[in-house]
């Protein structure tokens, strides 16, 4: 049986995610075989690593029960993240080239709308259906897998392990985003039962961490070894990089536990394996240059996992610029002032043009029209995951990595002589990974941070400042409406409407 025929019979049924369940099972029972189950699995990887599809626009579009499946972390939603920290000029967002209306931020200008404060429902919303698509599908797959009749122990593990660990991160990834750092009962509801309709009740943090963290431990007991030109986040350097993130961010959170940091510690350094940061203006210009061609390195050179998605279209989810035309959007000057005066970020990520500064790091290049590359589990994360684990747990070697880090960045970097070494690994992480994947907004979430910023009124061209304290609701997305709430009997996020 072909693969595309087991797309079109199984229901798609997935947890904590209603509004795509309202298709009662039939009365067939159908049994799919190994090589069946494989070709789903197959499907979604590609849908995961090829598909890209923004207004108007599909590339190489796979879809499941009416959705795109695709990345779910993908370069619009990552735009729309970037709102919510203090790394552009949100007074110049909306800019307006007019040579192309369609460039600067116009096409966010909703989301602008609800960002600019911090309440957005847009993207949240947007985000959560695009997560739960894929795990529905990865629970389909996996019940599928379960009932084949022709078991084998290698196929067997390789799809098991591929779906388990993709779906155990994305779950993760979106607790962080969906669930309050400090309230243990407000976990993100699911299930893994892709025959429960109803959806699933939210979860105990610590309940949820110990459920998610279990399946990967579970997948890294596997024999089997992962084929290296098929599975991609079914290896065991990537589970170790999803653990690393997982502690480092439980660490401080209301599912804290007493060896988190250690664990995240031992975690980041197996996982990097002694592989070094980029230490280059060409090196770093690399990692955020889509190549001609749809690609998946894993590992990259400087990333575990790095694929790159090369599409037409109107780049409206990546209102950066084209050289042709006009750079668009400006770091704030709070963050650029953070970066040393030969850093080589500063040549890669900014440009200055008649005085004024532009961003750079993911502006589209002469040969694309899209740049959609996403680069996961990057060697500098878990260099510094690993230095700010051993400064939390009072241990030596984090001034080691600090200034190993520091000097793969700056030339002639002598070593830090200041006293606190946790803000400086916090301030390198802000600048390494600005405008990438969520990574900043997650980071000032478990750390507190309270800021201030100047924005624009849409309406009204006014430029007002809004307040974000460390302990405010609004650090968490809040659960859609549309795709959770109206469907499952579970509680709002406090503070949200």
């Amino acid at each position: 049986m072909k693969k595309n025929i087991l797309l079109v019979l199984v229901v798609f049924l997935c947890g904590a995610c209603s509004d795509f369940l309202n298709m009662p099972p039939k009365n067939t029972k159908v049994v799919y075989t190994m090589e069946d189950v494989r070709g789903a699995m197959s499907t979604l990887l590609f849908a995961t690593t090829s598909s890209s599809y923004c207004k108007g626009y599909v590339s190489s579009p796979v879809m499941f029960n009416g959705e795109y499946v695709q990345y779910p972390f993908t370069r619009r939603n990552n735009v729309s993240s970037i709102l919510y920290t203090n790394d552009l000029d949100l007074e110049n967002f909306l800019f307006d080239d007019f040579a192309n209306p369609s460039r600067g931020g116009q096409n966010f200008i909703k989301e602008y709308g609800e960002i600019k404060n911090w309440e957005g429902y847009l993207f949240p919303s947007d985000l959560w259906k695009e997560v739960f698509v894929s795990i529905g599908y990865i629970n389909m797959v996996l019940k599928d897998l379960e009932n084949v009749p022709d078991y084998n122990k290698t196929d067997y593990e390789r799809i098991a392990g591929e779906g388990r660990v993709m779906r155990a991160y994305y779950l993760l990834r979106l607790n962080q985003l969906f669930a309050p750092y400090d309230k243990n009962d407000y976990g993100i509801p699911f299930n893994f039962d892709a025959d429960i309709v109803q959806g699933g009740k939210r979860w105990k943090q610590t309940d949820l961490y110990q459920k998610l963290i279990g399946e990967i431990m579970d997948v890294l007991e596997y024999e089997t070894v992962p084929e290296d030109s098929w599975n991609i986040f079914f290896n065991k350097r990537i589970m170790y990089a999803i653990l690393a993130q997982t502690y480092q961010f439980k660490a401080g959170s209301c599912a804290a536990e007493e060896d988190d940091w250690s664990k995240a510690e031992f975690y980041a350094k197996e996982a990097r394996n002694g592989a070094r940061v980029e230490s280059t203006i060409d090196e770093q210009a690399e990692l955020t240059t889509v190549p001609l061609t749809k690609s998946t390195t894993k590992p990259h050179r400087f990333a575990l996992l790095r694929f790159s998605l090369y599409a037409y279209g109107g780049n409206d989810y990546a209102p950066w610029g084209k050289p042709e035309q006009m750079l668009v959007q400006c770091p704030s000057s709070e963050l650029y002032n953070l970066y040393d005066e030969n850093d080589i970020r500063r040549e890669v990520y900014f440009k200055e043009i008649d005085g004024k500064l532009y961003v750079t790091k993911w502006q589209c290049t002469d040969e694309h029209d899209v740049n959609d590359v996403h680069i996961l589990f990057r060697f500098s994360d878990l260099l510094l995951i690993e230095a700010e684990a051993l400064a939390r747990q009072g241990k030596d070697g984090a001034l080691d990595l600090l200034n190993e880090f520091k000097s793969s960045k700056i030339p002639g970097y002598s070593g830090y002589t200041g006293s606190d070494v946790i803000g400086e690994i916090l301030k390198e992480r802000r600048k390494e990974f600005v405008y990438e994947e969520q990574m900043n907004w997650l980071d000032m979430k478990r750390t507190g941070a309270s800021v201030s910023r100047k924005a624009k009124d849409e309406a009204t061209d006014e430029i007002k400042t809004y307040m974000l304290e460390g302990n405010d609701y609004r650090y968490t997305f809040p659960l859609p409406a549309d795709y959770e709430l109206m469907y499952n009997n579970v509680p709002q996020n406090p503070g949200w409407k």
